[in-house]
């Protein structure tokens, strides 16, 4: 959404944050310190991709935003969001294990956390010696909310700090309690409301959940398809998990969604899609935005299909690939009539494939042209 006329664009504001950082740089070696920040900062910038783009690094925080478009719906933010910080963590963590040495620097790598703060607001491009940078009392607002006082409130000093003017533009406001709500009040700005998430408990989970995935070389129901999209591995994932969009590649009538967190896609959200009469029950087991995505399809008798989609970088593209398992069942009538099963799914998925690869292009054409339409 662009003011032909002045420039001025809508976008959401993402600001990673390592807190400790000063500490950190005046209390150890520099050699030392260096090294570990360039390695914990140079873990997250290949992480920004479209439709994200850096605006700044300014020594401890790495400043992104993406201009409001069809792909900027719901939780992308937030998934960005958690997947940066799971990266700084797993970055982090393995800092800390290969590590032998016991300088100052080396020793206090777990003391270096990172919090993030997602806004959204109105903003214009601004070029500054040659580099285009944004401007605007809404950016001023995302850079005033780091100052905040939710370790204070909560004792989290891992967390992603979400505006209610960023939960407004994803529509997600009504997905929480009036009890999770707080409140900032910033000098010339006033009062800005917030909710925060714990994002090392987000790791956590992540960490410990087992990994369900449908290879290449596994028993499949039929080969994979491989799908080439002109995007990045982020919005061919929302391509391919975004209810709505999902809906239309799949050509059902419609989908509901059932036990999200909060309305957040994750492992345990369940997708009904409609055919006609016929309901699929799909339920997500492993979610990693840009990465892959699978889910398990509950059928009748027991039986079970897995599914993944895999998002695989390629050039300036994105290689798509999805894969089924044959159906498989604990239970004695389930495995017996597995066979036949598999032959009715693959009569009603493979005539399909050109009409669902089809559309799938067709949303990479549109989602990719909406995230990289440059301002006015």
């Amino acid at each position: 959404m662009t003011d032909q006329h002045s420039g001025v664009q809508n976008a959401f504001f993402v600001i990673a944050d390592l807190s400790g950082y000063t500490k950190f740089m005046a209390g150890t070696p520099l050699e030392h310190s260096k090294g570990i920040l360039d390695a914990l900062f140079g873990s997250l910038i290949p992480a920004i991709r479209a439709p994200l783009q850096i605006s700044g690094l300014q020594g401890d925080a790495v400043f992104a935003y993406a201009f409001e478009s069809e792909v900027m719906t719901k939780q992308f933010i937030l998934d960005f969001a958690e997947s940066l910080y799971c990266i700084f963590a797993r970055e982090k963590e393995k800092m800390i294990l290969n590590t032998g040495c016991t300088c100052d620097a080396c020793s206090k790598i777990g003391d270096l956390e990172l919090k993030l703060v997602v806004h959204h607001g109105e903003c214009i491009l601004q070029d500054t010696r040659g580099s285009n940078e944004l401007a605007g009392p809404d950016v001023i607002t995302a850079f005033r909310l780091l100052k905040n006082s939710v370790t204070e409130r909560t004792g989290l000093t891992a967390y992603t700090l979400i505006s209610c003017d960023a939960l407004r533009a994803m529509d997600l406001v009504d997905f929480f309690e009036e009890s999770e709500f707080h409140s900032e009040d910033i000098e010339h700005i006033g009062p800005v409301e917030y909710v925060v998430r714990d994002m090392r408990a987000a790791w956590q989970r992540r960490r410990s959940s087992e990994r369900s995935f449908v290879g290449a070389t596994d028993d499949l129901l039929f080969d994979e398809w491989i799908v080439p999209l002109a995007v990045s591995p982020e919005i061919a994932f929302t391509i391919c998990t975004r209810p709505d969009l999902r809906t239309e590649w799949l050509g059902a009538d419609k989908m509901d969604l059932l036990n999200t967190n909060k309305g957040k896609i994750e492992p345990g959200t369940m997708y009904h899609c409609y055919h006609g009469d016929a309901l699929f029950p799909y339920e997500v087991l492993d979610w990693n935005p840009g990465e892959y995505v699978t889910g398990r399809y509950n059928l009748p008798m027991g039986l079970m299909m897995y599914e993944t989609i895999e998002m695989e970088e390629v050039g300036g593209g994105t290689l798509v690939k999805l894969r089924y398992a044959k159906t498989r069942s604990p239970k004695l009538l389930g495995k017996l009539m597995a066979g036949m099963i598999n032959r009715k799914l693959r009569g009603f998925i493979i005539p399909d494939k050109e009409n669902r690869v089809a559309k799938i292009k067709a949303l990479g054409k549109r989602l990719g042209s909406t995230s990289a339409a440059e301002p006015a």
